[in-house]
């Protein structure tokens, strides 16, 4: 038995997408979700905490509407690698 493990972030739709890594061999598989507890929040002076969450709404929201626009992490990882490979050696 293989285990993989995934951080991901769930939007207010809890539609989940995750891709696995080539060597997982195609067939059934058992997923486990694993939900931390969430701690109630602090709250913020001066509406601050209403900002915040306004904003992390907004951040969900573009998310969902621009799925083609999120990078996966070997992308993120091939893009950095690319820009240093661009500076050249010293």
């Amino acid at each position: 038995m293989q285990a993989h493990k995934l951080i991901v972030h769930v939007p207010k739709s809890r539609h989940v997408e995750i891709d696995l890594p080539e060597d997982v061999p195609e067939g059934e598989a058992e997923v486990i979700v694993l939900i931390h507890e969430q701690r109630d929040a602090q709250p913020m002076e001066g509406g601050r905490h209403e900002r915040l969450l306004a904003a992390c709404r907004a951040v969900d929201a573009w998310r969902e509407e621009n799925p083609e626009r999120l990078l996966s992490k070997e992308q993120v990882d091939a893009a950095l690698s690319a820009e240093r490979d661009s500076w050249g050696q010293p």
